[in-house]
């Protein structure tokens, strides 16, 4: 196995396949694995084959309020990694651990961080927003100043730099009704590269309100969902907007958890649910608006009856304390909802289980929520669902800066406890699986322990 990671190329072939988590530990093996995996050649290889496998862990809270102020938000986690990487099933841990403050406000991930707000309470009038990174629990605050801003914020990070510059660098964008202006929207960029928030000059005029937490980030721009299915979009270099009329028919006022942006191969897409269909559309062309139905299912598939409605409703009752509709009896009644769309799978709640439909093979699954039974299909605010990617490329980012506009936070990174047996050992198994070395390799034993000398006490006079 020596003469094999004497190679650099195919020590990179070798261990780009292995989760972020798994190489956090396989630095603490020797230097000069430490500087290979911190290699930006390797970060990009591995950023790469992490995004083919798909999402680690679908981020999801619920809250009781517009702004999630004045009550306690409840939050879930559920992992999406298949039996390959059993150490990503700590991920959701790892992420609600990390969190700074107790009670945050989830606004966005990007690329292996995660960005929240604080709540605004009147023990904390100040809005703090709070960048982190789960794999390395780094963490840094950012304080809105000499700008307006409200309380639904936007994040990109770019790993391997923007279209402007090669360096890696984080955004997080602002979007809140004008003070004069109530019919149309203003937009303030936090850019990592400066340090600095800056009120751009350019204003959407829009009269929609907001569905503050159905947004995505796709190639340098923003699109915001807004209440009346139109779409704001907001492009990060030439800061100019936009409005995007949805595709599809009008759905009914007052529907909840029956829309949603998604990212699939670089491309916006729009789904929505009403009383018959589940519709997808892609967007072609964001210059031409050219929207192309891509996918298209029936809602009777989905219909089920007995004892899961029969929990759910018992589930509303201690919740709400009534039932949350007069209709919820009616023959053929379906409480389904529509979350977020991403790489070719949507992800729904359907009599409050979370599951996912893949439209690549047909398969409908049910996934397993940590801390919450049941997600509210009849919640004031729909959830926010966040895709969550756990990547080394975020690695290093997170860094202390001091300056007299912005109050940055830092703590160290928490070093993983790690085993060099251990990984080596499931190393080596990935080798053989491979075919890079022979099945009767000899298996590593970890460095042998120098013998302890017992110092010889010096005699007494």
């Amino acid at each position: 196995m020596e003469a094999i990671f004497s190679n650099d190329d195919l020590a990179m072939e070798i261990l780009s396949r292995f989760s972020a988590l798994q190489l956090s530990r396989f630095k603490c093996v020797s230097k000069r694995w430490k500087n290979l995996i911190s290699d930006p050649s390797f970060l990009r290889l591995h950023h790469q084959r992490s995004q083919l496998r798909g999402i680690t862990t679908l981020l999801i809270q619920q809250r009781t309020d517009i702004t999630g102020d004045r009550l306690s938000c409840r939050m879930s986690f559920f992992t999406t990694c298949g039996s390959f990487f059993e150490d990503d099933r700590r991920v959701p841990i790892m992420i609600r651990d990390s969190f700074p403050a107790s009670g945050v406000v989830i606004m966005g991930s990007s690329n292996g961080l995660v960005c929240c707000r604080s709540r605004q309470t009147l023990e904390q009038r100040m809005l703090v927003i709070f960048i982190c990174n789960p794999i390395t629990r780094e963490w840094i605050s950012l304080r809105p100043t000499n700008c307006h801003v409200g309380h639904i914020f936007a994040f990109a990070f770019y790993p391997f730099g923007s279209s402007s510059n090669k360096a890696s660098c984080f955004k997080v964008v602002s979007i809140q009704r004008q003070k004069y202006d109530q019919n149309s929207y203003s937009f303030v960029i936090y850019s990592s590269e400066t340090g600095k928030w800056k009120t751009s000059m350019e204003v959407c005029h829009c009269k929609d309100d907001l569905n503050e937490n159905k947004y995505i980030h796709i190639k340098g721009r923003f699109y915001w969902l807004t209440k009346k299915q139109r779409i704001i979009t907001f492009d990060l270099e030439e800061e100019l907007s936009g409005v995007i009329i949805a595709p599809g028919p009008m759905l009914r006022y007052g529907v909840r958890n029956s829309d949603c942006l998604g990212d699939s191969d670089g491309y916006l897409h729009y789904a929505c649910v009403d009383e018959s269909d589940l519709r997808v559309w892609m967007l072609k062309d964001c210059h031409k608006l050219d929207w192309v139905l891509k996918h298209q299912l029936n809602l009777d598939q989905f219909r089920v009856e007995g004892q899961v409605m029969t929990d759910y409703l018992q589930f509303s009752i201690r919740r709400v304390g009534c039932l949350p509709k007069d209709d919820i009896f009616a023959p053929g009644y379906l409480a389904l909802g529509i979350l977020t769309f991403y790489d070719e799978v949507i992800y729904m709640m359907r009599w409050g289980r979370l599951e996912s439909y893949n439209f690549r093979n047909g398969v409908l699954k049910r996934h397993h929520m940590l801390h919450a039974p049941f997600l509210d299909h009849y919640n004031y605010v729909p959830a926010t669902v966040l895709p969550y990617l756990a990547t080394l490329a975020a690695n290093g980012v997170l860094k202390v800066k001091q300056n007299s506009i912005d109050d940055l936070i830092s703590v160290p990174a928490t070093v993983l406890p790690c085993s060099a047996t251990s990984a080596m050992s499931g190393l080596l198994g990935l080798i053989r699986s491979c075919g890079f070395v022979a099945s009767n390799s000899s298996s590593y034993q970890g460095r042998r322990k120098r013998k302890r000398i017992k110092p010889v006490s010096s005699p007494h006079f």
